[in-house]
């Protein structure tokens, strides 16, 4: 959620900056479960997870699209009846829904985002969505951009941050990155002058979650390919995730990353490669739900077997395939597909590298019906956070980090400060740069303060959430 002056971010690896060799407890926060549900399965979708609908942390939309110009497209009316109901029953157990808005056209992303005036409006849009439809936040989900493009993408990232109240989220999902040593074949061959379209550090300033599509691995990592035999082709495999996660860690905070699981699966002809290398090559087909490859493998009566990525995996000679277009007949077919035990693969590991949850693309009713034994199982799990520690100068500030007396808007002094500080430690900050952003905190308690305080009360459960420091929020703060 948000400040008035920035975006609220998440620094649980901060610690407070005036104690030296003193850091805050381990913070343990609960393990977040969001899932997709597509515009063109929308009423599958909906139908599918209402049932389940008190697993999730969040619920996302997936409906708006953007034209050329910039302006928002609702491709699946929220005013539908499911939709509807999915957003009553979300609040009713509150959940956060969260709509996504998906842009996939980079001359029109570059052409809108670098142009003041149109970014601008663009950014309006989204805000009046949000703010007319009652939503908790929206979901940015800007994908295949130019590499020129991203001071644009982080500048408009940045303006709808400080457009945005304290009480509304943005969240944003973004393409994997795999490790360039995964790669390319030898540190001689990765190019140097390797540009990337978006820009974690900013990323990370401006987005309450970051959801890292860890899907659609297919042949991209080099070394796993080398290492696995054919046929491997995986949707995400668990060991190229980790990579990946890690990777974004050296830039997103831990607390805000959620890792990207598929529901699906793909599948492939493999064939030697005509120019007579003796290389295997593979032809992606059409990508299909769990069904789809049960009932084939039931038809065809192959027992399906759990492959090195942790996937389900079945294959046949093309030949025999029961749709009536062979593209290759010689080849052989190799379906590779997410179901409940990937999943769950794919969570725990999640808990292990500590970071947020997990986003499930997507929610349509063709997704493996023991998916949802899988969350039950997550449903009360925690992920610990343990922040660093900072050595710094003492003078400013008296040994606690609890101040005595109450504080409240216009009031001046060097508890407020020390207040300042506890805020942006534990990630509620007061700002981004400038008076009250970690380092230079103030004496003073303006209305930066009070929102960042709200956004802590909220959290804590502190009644009324007000922005006025007193005994109930002094009590808050000594209890965690």
């Amino acid at each position: 959620m948000r400040t008035a002056l920035g975006k609220i971010i998440f620094l649980f690896a901060v610690v407070l900056s005036a104690l030296p060799g003193v850091s805050f407890a381990a913070t343990s926060e609960s393990f977040e479960i969001s899932g997709w549900i597509p515009y063109w399965r929308a009423s599958l979708g909906v139908e599918s997870i209402l049932p389940h609908i008190g697993t999730f942390t969040e619920v996302n939309p997936f409906v708006y699209t953007v034209r050329q110009n910039g302006t928002l497209n609702e491709a699946s009316p929220l005013t539908d009846a499911q939709w509807m109901n999915l957003a009553g029953q979300s609040k009713e157990k509150g959940i956060r829904f969260i709509p996504t808005v998906m842009w996939a056209n980079p001359d029109a992303i570059d052409d809108v985002l670098r142009d003041p005036v149109k970014r601008q409006e663009h950014v309006r849009a989204i805000v009046r969505e949000v703010y007319a439809r009652k939503f908790d936040g929206i979901d940015i989900d800007y994908e295949g951009k130019y590499a020129r493009t991203k001071p644009y993408f982080s500048l408009f990232l940045k303006e709808l941050y400080e457009a945005m109240e304290f009480d509304k989220w943005i969240m944003c999902t973004i393409e994997a990155r795999t490790p360039l040593d995964s790669r390319y074949s030898s540190p001689e061959s990765i190019p140097k002058d390797i540009e990337y379209a978006n820009d974690f550090a900013e990323i990370n300033k401006y987005c309450d979650r970051v959801r890292i599509m860890a899907y659609d691995q297919g042949r991209i990592d080099l070394k796993l390919n080398k290492s696995n035999v054919d046929p491997y082709i995986p949707v995400a495999d668990k060991a190229w995730v980790e990579k990946v996660v890690l990777l974004a860690t050296k830039e997103i905070d831990k607390s805000k990353i959620v890792i990207g699981v598929p529901t699906y699966g793909y599948e492939y002809d493999m064939f030697n490669a005509l120019d007579g290398s003796g290389e295997v090559e593979y032809s992606n087909l059409w990508s299909f739900n769990p069904g789809y490859a049960t009932d084939t493998a039931l038809k065809l009566q192959i027992a399906p077997t759990r492959n090195s990525a942790g996937e389900l995996f079945l294959t046949y000679p093309a030949s025999q395939s029961l749709d009536p277009a062979i593209p290759l007949p010689s080849a052989t077919r190799v379906m590779s597909w997410s179901d409940a035990e990937a999943i769950r693969q794919k969570a725990e590991l999640a808990e292990k590298l500590g970071v947020r949850g997990i986003a499930l693309f997507k929610i349509d009713g063709g997704q493996d019906a023991g998916l949802w034994d899988v969350l039950t199982q997550y449903k009360n799990k925690s992920v610990v956070f343990v922040p660093a520690t900072i050595s710094t100068n003492t003078s400013e500030i008296s040994a606690t980090v609890v101040p005595s007396r109450n504080l409240y808007f216009g009031i001046t002094g060097e508890e407020v400060r020390t207040l300042q500080k506890f805020l942006n430690a534990r990630g509620f900050s007061v700002s981004t740069t400038g008076g009250g952003s970690p380092g230079n905190e103030t004496n003073y308690f303006g209305p930066a303060t009070v929102r960042a305080l709200i956004k802590f009360q909220i959290a804590n459960g502190v009644k009324p959430s007000v922005g006025y420091y007193g005994p109930i929020t002094r009590a808050a703060i000594k209890a965690l």
